[in-house]
């Protein structure tokens, strides 16, 4: 599984830095890395951090996502990977933070706000962007 284990973070670095309270100032946009299909989504806090949220491509998936087909997702900040785990506070806290950054941001192209919509539902449903192998 991707990333490699020495740029994996546990949420508790994220959390000294109060990360569930920052909420989304701008959405700076999004691209495809080349990494076989993942797509990043760049945003900056309130507090003015920069903070990334990849929709995963497969290569990131365990078997067990693979197996119920549940997408993946992280946050990038600091050169730092964290996984979002399913149903949970995080997950729960990013969906309102994507949610709330939609109904007050402006935007077109690729800083339309109406994606982060796309993207909230596409977290809570976890259904995958593409079809996964194996």
């Amino acid at each position: 599984m991707l990333p490699p284990k020495d740029l994996r973070g546990e949420w508790a670095e994220l959390q000294k830095q109060k990360f569930s309270d920052w909420s989304i100032k701008s959405f700076l946009g999004w691209d495809v890395p080349f990494d076989g299909g993942s797509k990043v989504f760049f945003f900056e806090s309130d507090g003015g951090k920069r903070f990334d949220l990849v929709v995963a491509n497969a290569a990131y998936w365990t078997a067990q996502d693979k197996k119920e087909r549940r997408q993946v997702f992280l946050v990038i900040h600091k050169n730092r990977f964290f996984r979002i785990e399913p149903k949970s506070e995080v997950e729960r806290n990013m969906i309102a933070k994507l949610t709330d950054a939609a109904e007050h941001l402006s935007g077109e192209g690729k800083m339309d706000p109406k994606l982060l919509t796309s993207l909230a539902e596409r977290m809570e449903s976890r259904e995958p962007i593409f079809k996964p192998k194996g």
